[in-house]
């Protein structure tokens, strides 16, 4: 027992080195400055993006994601909950930003109403790209970009299947194999800013939920990942076998 203990230290050890100084040779590209969400955008380094989230509260401090890799959040309470939160891309990745998600709960007594969010949507994104009512109050608005952050005024539809928190996954544990045919228009095509409503009567919303991502930024960033951790696993196996080979008994 002590012997398996000991080489997945040994394993372990070298993993880590191994993933953090596995060459950066293929490098994410440089992203546009805008679109941003709150002045966060996809690309944009981490400490810079934390801070910009830490203005917008004096009085409560950002906090990290567990693992701490995957980004921050930050929680203002108040009778129109607000949460904010950003995701990082990770080892060998210097970690920069390529998902920021906005929500917010209303109180009956502070209410806010769809005209007015669609209102300052409009304002900052222009006309969004896609609608997608599902009905029963759930509405769904899509502003697509290109991958020099201009807006599109048409896209394919499929795009209003990519799931963000799915990729989320995806980041920290590793890219489907075999994705599916939408999964491959997300990867290829979702830069994208997703607006949410949960509406209730007369117009009012319960809550809301927007969010900024660039999915192929987020897929190279991913399969920077993904192969670094290969060349560690791989490297760690060669190892394995020398030393068990190396390990001749006497006779």
């Amino acid at each position: 027992m002590f012997l398996k203990i000991r080489f997945f230290a040994v394993v372990f050890l070298v993993g880590q080195v191994g993933l953090a100084s596995f060459t950066r040779a293929q490098s994410l590209p440089a992203t546009p400055h805008t679109p941003d969400l709150l002045g966060i955008y996809p690309g944009m380094p981490g400490p810079a993006a934390k801070a910009q989230l830490q203005k917008l509260s004096s009085t409560i401090n950002v906090h990290t994601l567990s693992p701490a890799s995957m980004g921050f959040s930050l929680t203002i309470p108040s009778h129109n909950r607000e949460t904010i939160a950003v995701y990082l891309t990770q080892e060998p990745n210097d970690p920069f930003v390529w998902l920021i998600e906005r929500g917010q709960n209303f109180d009956q007594a502070n209410p806010m109403s769809k005209d007015a969010l669609l209102a300052g949507l409009h304002q900052k994104y222009g006309k969004e790209t896609l609608k997608w009512d599902k009905g029963g109050g759930g509405l769904y608005l899509y502003w697509i970009f290109d991958q020099s952050g201009k807006l599109l005024t048409t896209a394919d539809q499929t795009l209003q299947a990519c799931e963000s928190g799915q990729f989320s996954l995806y980041m920290n544990n590793g890219l489907p194999q075999a994705p599916t045919q939408v999964e491959q228009a997300c990867f290829k095509s979702y830069f994208a800013v997703k607006a949410g409503f949960n509406l209730g009567p007369n117009g009012m919303l319960y809550s809301y939920n927007v969010e900024l991502v660039n999915l192929p930024y987020a897929h190279r960033a991913a399969m920077n990942t993904a192969n670094a951790k290969n060349a560690v696993d791989q490297k760690a196996q060669q190892d394995l076998i020398k030393r068990a080979n190396q390990n001749k008994p006497t006779f």
